[in-house]
Formats: C-alpha cells, sequence, structure tokens
C-alpha cells in the first residue's frame, strides 16, 4: 500500500506549474525598474540635493571666482600706481578710491527723465569709519515750523546728522547757483522727505541732478504710519542706516550706468565681491549686455558679458515696427493701389517710393 500511494498516476504537474508561475512573476516584479524605484526610495531622496544646489549655484549671475579675481587684479593696478605717485613730489595726498560697477543694457534704462534714484542694499557698506561723514536731512515745511523741534531732533544725537533744512530754507538761502554747489560740497550725504521728491529737482537744479553726481538726495520716510503729519526721530534712525549700507544710482536716459561698491584700500576683497554680486542681482539677466568693475583712473575689468545681444522678442518687434513704418510711408489710395492695382501700374505711380521693397 505504501509503494502504490508513493508512485501512483496521480498528476503532480499543476501544483507545480502555479509553483513556477508565481516564482515567474516574483522574477518579472523584482526585474521591473518602477517597482525598483519604488521599494528603493533612499535613492531617489539622495538625487533631491544636486538639483537644489543646481538651482543656487544658476541664481547668481556673477561668481565668486570671477568677482573675487577682478577685484585681486584690479587691487593689483591701483596699488602699482600708488607707489608710481610716491617718487611724484607733486602728487596729491593719497585719497579714498572708490571702486565702481559700470553696467550697460541692451534698452534704454528709461525713456524719459527719472529724478528717483534706484537703492541697493548692500552686505557691507562702503563707508565703515562714518565719523567723518556729514549727512544733511531736507524736509517738508509743515513737520518743523520752530526751533525747538531742530534742538529736540538734535538733542538725539542721531549718527552722522548734521544739518536739517526746510524746503523754503532751499529755495530762499541756496537759490543761487554758487549757494548750491557750496551746500553740495559741504555735506557727503543727502537724505530728504520723499514727500518732496517732485520739488526737489527744480529746487536743487543739475548741480545735484546732473549725469554722474554721486550726492544724488535719497528719498526716506520721516514719519510713522500712526502720525503721518508729525516727524518720527525711530522711522528716520531706521531710514537713515539703510541709506548708510546702500549704494544707489539714478535711471538714465540711456544704457550705461556707475554704481558705487567701495573704497578700493579700505575694503576686502571679499566685501568687495559680494557687493558686486548683490548689484547685479538686482538686474534682469536677460537686461544686461556687459558689467565691468573700475575706478575712476583704472582700466575696467569684465565680470559679466551677455551671450545673446538681442532676443527673439526684440528681432520680432523691429520687424513689426518696420513694417508700420513702411505702411505709414503711402497715403490711403498707394495702400489701396498696392493691394489692387497691377504690377505695371504699381511701378509707374509708388515704384520710387517704394525702391527695393517692390521687387523683395
Amino acid at each position: 500500500m505504501a509503494k502504490t500511494r508513493s508512485k501512483g498516476p496521480v498528476s503532480p504537474k499543476t501544483p507545480l506549474s502555479d509553483k513556477i508561475r508565481k516564482i515567474k512573476t516574483k522574477t518579472s516584479v523584482e526585474a521591473s525598474p518602477s517597482v525598483r524605484k519604488v521599494k528603493k526610495g533612499r535613492v531617489e531622496k539622495s538625487a533631491k540635493p544636486s538639483t537644489t544646489t543646481s538651482t543656487t549655484v544658476s541664481t547668481d549671475v556673477v561668481s565668486d571666482k570671477v568677482a573675487r579675481g577682478a577685484v585681486e587684479q584690479l587691487s593689483k593696478y591701483t596699488s602699482a600706481q600708488a607707489k608710481e605717485s610716491e617718487s611724484d613730489l607733486f602728487a596729491d595726498e593719497e585719497d579714498d578710491e572708490y571702486v565702481y560697477l559700470q553696467v550697460t543694457t541692451k534698452k534704454f534704462f528709461s525713456d524719459k527723465p527719472n529724478f528717483k534714484p534706484k537703492v541697493i542694499k548692500l552686505s557691507h557698506p562702503i563707508i565703515k569709519e562714518q565719523s567723518d561723514l556729514k549727512t544733511c536731512l531736507i524736509v517738508r515745511d509743515s513737520l518743523i515750523t520752530k526751533q525747538e523741534q531742530v534742538e529736540k531732533i538734535e538733542s538725539e544725537q542721531i549718527p552722522t546728522l548734521q544739518k536739517i533744512y526746510t524746503l523754503h530754507d532751499i529755495k530762499t538761502e541756496f537759490k543761487p547757483f554758487e549757494k548750491k554747489r557750496q551746500l553740495y560740497n559741504e555735506y557727503d550725504l543727502f537724505v530728504v522727505d520723499d514727500a518732496l521728491m517732485n520739488s526737489l529737482p527744480s529746487a536743487l537744479g543739475k548741480v545735484f541732478y546732473d549725469n554722474g553726481n554721486n550726492k544724488i538726495p535719497l528719498p526716506i520716510r520721516v514719519t510713522s504710519s500712526n502720525s503721518p503729519k508729525q516727524f518720527s526721530t525711530i522711522t528716520f534712525k531706521n531710514q537713515l542706516d539703510k541709506c548708510l549700507t546702500s549704494t544707489f544710482f539714478l535711471p538714465p536716459m540711456g544704457v550705461n550706468i556707475l554704481i558705487k561698491l567701495g573704497v578700493i584700500n579700505k575694503s576686502s576683497t571679499d566685501d568687495l565681491a559680494q557687493n558686486i554680486k548683490d548689484v547685479m542681482k538686482t538686474f534682469e539677466v536677460s537686461s544686461l549686455r556687459s558689467a565691468m568693475i573700475k575706478t575712476s583712473s583704472s582700466p575696467a575689468l569684465p565680470v559679466f558679458y551677455s551671450d545673446k545681444l538681442y532676443d527673439s522678442v526684440d528681432v520680432l518687434e523691429k520687424a513689426k515696427s518696420a513694417k508700420k513704418s513702411d505702411k505709414s510711408q503711402l497715403s490711403a489710395f498707394e495702400k489701396g493701389l498696392l493691394e489692387l492695382g497691377t504690377t505695371e501700374d504699381v511701378t509707374k505711380i509708388i515704384g520710387k517710393k517704394l525702391g527695393q521693397k517692390l521687387s523683395s
């Protein structure tokens, strides 16, 4: 009975085939790349930091290596020039030599005169020793009506603040051109009540607002939101601190600007390099043609060049404007003739006017 039971004609193939199917299915599942990604989620997580790293690098218009290299070369040049001037008996005493970022854009900054400066926050202030810095404040007439108010502000001993003028003072005391020039030379920084931005250009004139000036009055808030008609010392202090740690430029009706970055003989390479990156971040990369650093007496060293001078959008806009100008040169009769007339009639009547455009 035992032998018959063990070697009977019973077919064992059916359960075996089920096992084989299960094994095959298991093998195919393990070989599937999609399941591997699900099971090995750690691999996908490790790939994420590389994506964020590349995004961070792409946000810097100028790399740290390029910025530092340009500053180092500029520093070497100015040091060599300083040594040469030491042997000159008639050379002036060493003054603070400022470093500027010369930015050139593809299009005009402004299509009309703009008297509101663009203020850019810097990681490292241009003037670190502010003990010798003199600031002049200009406010609206209604904020300061008595001498006691001026004395109260002066008693706060706000750093760098040397003088306070009202708009009436500017219009009466500094009406002559020579007086305005004296005012310009007397102080290092001018801050103005933002309510006077439209009145100051005519009151101060081109002495302050001419191209290339480094003392353009910076608009600030001098009142709090709770008391808009009363001078706020706290608000003024905060606004002044921002100005002292920022640089600025006046958007011109052109493509070139100079932005002050620091002092070459008093700022470190790292500080100037970081300030370059701070300023460059405020511009759209697509709008820039080039950016260079220089002093008033040195050659310009490039830190950025654009790969494309014109985008496809600019070319299309130029083509559209050209078509519009072509059509605008023709009268209504000539436009109708161009659409409905024969080639002979068009050639006889407006052939000379169209010139090469007819043949094309």
